[in-house]
């Protein structure tokens, strides 16, 4: 396991170069000029050619693109993410407040999701063809039709302003909080579809395989059939699943925290992308990046657990 697990980190640092040097070039090669932007958002007056020069100079954006990354990256390895062109403040101590806010919604909504997901999916390949199978996954696609900003607006009017089950839901204070609530289910809710789908068919095949019989067979009881033989074998492939959905945590914080005003890292991308503040806009893609990759690796990690075949291919 300490060789498999050697090799899937190695093979992640080319990974982890490419998105660095993605991450610069779209930056570098954005739409509009960031210094003229927040030039004439000061003081139009200022906006002349010799002043946007000069002030690209004291930002070093007149230097070679090979140059400008290699600081960048040299920058990014010292913890130092630069200043935001907007608000002239470092970006280091901004994410360092923003990000555990969404890594907090984040979390709790991963951890509805996988239980709640695995649990349906289970409950629908025991029912197989039952009303209650139909039911659950026709909900979960129902569910999953509907974009998250589009589902978070409909839903705090129908919850907040017609049925006043909640307070106000708009802003943060904290994860035990009622402001929390809906934010966290529409994360957890709107991902369900994945989970139950991998679910049910990796346990409809694994009830169909000669060991299971062979199980029950011998007076082995159902309860213990199921936990021993069924759901462990068929849970590998919603392993993948969940791994995959950590991007889908990662692009949908900026639709929810933005619909919902909680000043996470989502909301922080958004309002960067809004001032056209590229600094602020590397920064949290590079951290989007990163953790969707990390979560890549756990993901195979757990599947060299699950499968040990894998570790031997």
């Amino acid at each position: 396991m300490l060789t498999y697990t050697i090799k899937r980190v190695l093979l992640f640092i080319p990974t982890i170069i490419a998105v660095l040097f993605i991450t610069f070039t779209l930056g570098y090669l954005g739409p509009g000029d960031p210094i003229q932007t927040q030039v004439l958002r000061v003081n139009p007056r200022l906006a002349d050619q010799e002043t946007i020069e000069r002030l690209r100079e004291v930002y070093g954006l007149n230097r070679p693109f090979l140059v400008q990354w290699g600081d960048w990256v040299g920058k990014i390895l010292r913890g130092d993410f630069g200043k935001s062109f907007a608000t002239r403040t470092d970006i280091g101590p901004t994410i360092a407040y923003r990000l555990p806010i969404s890594a907090q919604l984040g979390a709790a909504a991963f951890v509805i999701l996988a239980i709640g997901g695995i649990f349906l999916g289970t409950l629908a390949a025991l029912k197989q063809n039952t009303w209650i199978d139909h039911f659950i996954v026709g909900l979960a696609l129902f569910i999953n039709s509907f974009p998250i900003f589009v589902l978070a607006p409909l839903t705090m009017i129908v919850v907040v302003l017609w049925l006043k089950l909640l307070p106000s839901t708009l802003g943060w204070d904290g994860i035990f909080s009622a402001k929390a609530i809906l934010p966290i289910l529409l994360f957890s809710v709107t991902g369900w579809i994945g989970p139950i789908r991998l679910t049910r068919n990796g346990l409809i095949e694994v009830l169909s395989q000669d060991y299971v019989r062979t199980a029950r067979a011998k007076g082995l009881p159902e309860r213990l059939v199921i936990l021993r033989h069924v759901v462990k074998n068929g849970l590998i492939s919603t392993v993948t699943s969940l791994g995959l959905t950590v991007s889908g945590i990662v692009t949908g914080s900026l639709f929810l925290e933005a619909a919902f005003a909680i000043p996470g890292y989502g909301y922080m991308t958004v309002q960067g992308v809004t001032a056209n503040d590229y600094n602020i806009i590397m920064a949290t893609t590079l951290i989007g990046a990163l953790l969707v990759i990390g979560s890549n690796l756990i993901t195979d990690l757990l599947y060299g657990v699950l499968d040990p075949r894998v570790r031997y291919e």
